[in-house]
């Protein structure tokens, strides 16, 4: 018998098939590692705030993520770096949750209630409360001066509020003799004491009771209107404008998630 032999014409679709493959295997494997990183970082997220940055090993960390040791040194070489991911999400979910508030109802731009959603968002995530409050037993020796990465992300969060705040001022949603960077220190020392004031007496970070959690965002949305708005109610049109000068820079300055997964570095 003549051994087979691909005709010329055929012979491509086998190349074809077999780079199909490939791909396919290629795209499997970077779904399992995105799922693995995914779990790592959700449980470095849990530990930190329960236990404290010192007291939290990278075998925990891979006990509760439910991976080996050896796979959280794929994706990063120290405990530090396990954490700056972690306290990176956290500034991205901070900025995507207040803009989605947004794009549900364009009303949320305001000032007052961007104000209260921001604190609405810190109090339900405790390692958001220990940033803004400096908890030094949370967070240990962690800061954005020692994390390039930190550091780009809290740029791109200023730089958001900036562009956010200028939206409003151009479309007559502050007080014209209010300085944006007064409003934008005022309004964060505000947060920072309001959450402070709520978790002092607790035993670690941790969301705060509704109870508590509404009386509190009442004081901060009266305070912010009174302060900073304009009386009176302001037109649809200025807000829709402003809202959509908010969609613009979000979408400039912070990364979609899957582009944040494919910027994981597998450590070397």
């Amino acid at each position: 018998m003549l051994p087979f032999r691909w005709g010329r014409d055929e012979k491509p679709y086998l190349f074809a098939y077999q780079s199909m493959d490939r791909m396919e295997n290629r795209m499997t494997a970077r779904r399992r590692d995105v799922e693995r990183v995914d779990r790592i970082v959700d449980a470095a997220a849990e530990l930190l705030p329960e236990r404290g940055y010192r007291r939290v090993t990278v075998e925990e960390v891979a006990s509760r993520a439910g991976v080996s040791k050896s796979s959280v040194y794929l994706h990063w070489n120290t405990k530090d770096e396990i954490f700056y991911a972690v306290l990176d999400r956290e500034f991205t979910v901070l900025a995507q949750a207040a803009v989605d508030q947004v794009r549900r109802d364009p009303a949320e731009v305001l000032a007052h209630r961007t104000a209260t959603n921001l604190f609405h968002i810190v109090a339900c995530r405790p390692l958001l409360q220990a940033l803004l409050v400096d908890d030094r037993t949370t967070l240990g020796p962690l800061r954005p001066a020692k994390s390039a990465v930190f550091r780009s992300s809290l740029a791109n969060l200023n730089e958001l509020l900036y562009r956010y705040l200028h939206a409003l001022r151009i479309n007559g949603l502050l007080c014209s003799e209010v300085d944006p960077r007064i409003m934008r220190k005022a309004t964060c020392e505000m947060l920072r004491g309001m959450t402070f004031s709520a978790v002092a007496n607790s035993t670690g970070a941790k969301p705060l009771a509704e109870t508590r959690l509404a009386k509190l965002s009442q004081v901060v949305a009266v305070t912010v209107r009174r302060a900073f708005e304009p009386g009176g109610v302001p037109e649809l049109d200025r807000i829709n404008a402003a809202a959509a000068e908010v969609f613009k820079a979000f979408d400039e300055l912070m990364p979609a998630e899957e582009t944040m997964r494919a910027e994981r570095p597998v450590a070397l």
